[in-house]
């Protein structure tokens, strides 16, 4: 029997022993958990405040767009139908070009107070984005221009990209800017 006392000693060392690891263990795994908790809470706020505030932007662009086409309707007097096809070209050519939706809807209105219908609308605005992009001047400016070529020359509004086409070559190949251009159309029309 001495050897069974000897394995219960034994035995009751090696528990203690164990059971010290255990409690060093539970100390780390809780230490380390709190430091994961602290952070997760760390990187929930540096993600979820740049979501918002791009939600935040993305609502305020929205509603800057809902407001320029609201101005469009009702400057341009087009219907409901009409309406829907400025708003869907505006919404295609913001995610075709360079250009925002709103600042393309910017454009429109543009159009509108020069006297354009929806339908010119339509049909001039994504030469006209084009020759802004050429020429570096600004959207209202080369509505402006085009607007006042094409009405200058009795020319139909589904000749604006042939009109914008040659503004553009001429802007590139010599010393003539959107200004100059501009200024010399009221001599020759």
């Amino acid at each position: 029997m001495g050897r069974l006392g000897d394995l219960v000693v034994t035995v009751g060392a090696d528990t203690r022993a164990f059971n010290k690891r255990m409690n060093d263990v539970r100390r780390s795994t809780k230490a380390t958990f709190g430091n994961i908790q602290r952070m997760g809470v760390g990187m929930s706020a540096a993600v979820t405040a740049p979501l918002a505030a791009m939600a935040a932007k993305s609502f305020g662009v929205a509603a800057d767009f809902e407001q320029s086409m609201a101005k469009v309707a009702a400057v341009s007097g087009a219907t409901a139908g009409e309406f829907k096809k400025l708003e869907q070209d505006a919404l295609r050519l913001g995610s075709a070009t360079r250009f925002t939706a709103t600042e393309v809807s910017g454009l429109q209105l543009e159009f509108s107070k020069l006297g354009f219908s929806a339908d010119e609308i339509t049909k001039v605005t994504e030469s006209t984005l084009a020759l802004a992009q050429a020429s570096g001047s600004d959207l209202a400016q080369s509505a402006n221009v085009a607007g006042s070529v094409l009405r200058a020359f009795g020319l139909d509004a589904s000749e604006t990209g042939r009109v914008t086409d040659v503004m553009a070559a001429s802007f590139s190949s010599t010393a003539l800017d959107m200004d100059t251009f501009a200024d010399s159309m009221k001599y020759v029309a």
